[in-house]
């Protein structure tokens, strides 16, 4: 029974204290944007990790996309907003829309509990920038 229990930690331990962000940049012709501004890139954003007592042991980081940490609370809405805004900005993006986050904490054995806080947002880059862009790419034309 205990090597049961302790590989069912494990495999929770294996899974869980990352850092996701994934992006796209593909709307399948349907502009996002309003007369000013193009859409660049939908992002998604989530930090996780597994609490014991309300402790973290091992959670996502705020460094970027894979990284961990231990003993370290970075579930906050500064840490979603911060990775959200690094990975917009690498798009070329210049301003975000339509940000939401929303965390949750599911119960996982006795006293230790998984929690996520995931984000999301579109970036958008205004038309003079896509020309001042396209310019310069094409060396003036």
């Amino acid at each position: 029974m205990f090597k049961k229990l302790f590989a069912l930690f494990a495999a929770v331990l294996l899974f869980t204290g990352c850092t996701t962000i994934e992006s796209t940049q593909k709307f399948n012709a349907v502009d996002l944007g309003s007369g000013e501004e193009k859409a660049i890139c939908q992002t998604f954003v989530e930090i996780d990790g597994l609490f014991f007592c309300g402790l973290p042991l091992i959670v996502g980081s705020a460094r970027g996309d894979g990284q961990c940490a231990f003993f370290r609370y970075n579930l906050t809405n500064e840490n979603i907003v911060y990775l959200l805004t690094r990975a917009v900005k690498s798009h070329g993006a210049t301003r975000m829309t339509n940000v939401q986050v929303n965390s949750h904490t599911i119960p996982v054995f006795l006293l230790f509990s998984y929690r996520s806080m995931q984000g999301s947002a579109t970036g958008l880059r205004g038309k003079s920038a896509v020309m001042r862009q396209v310019k310069s790419e094409f060396n003036g034309f």
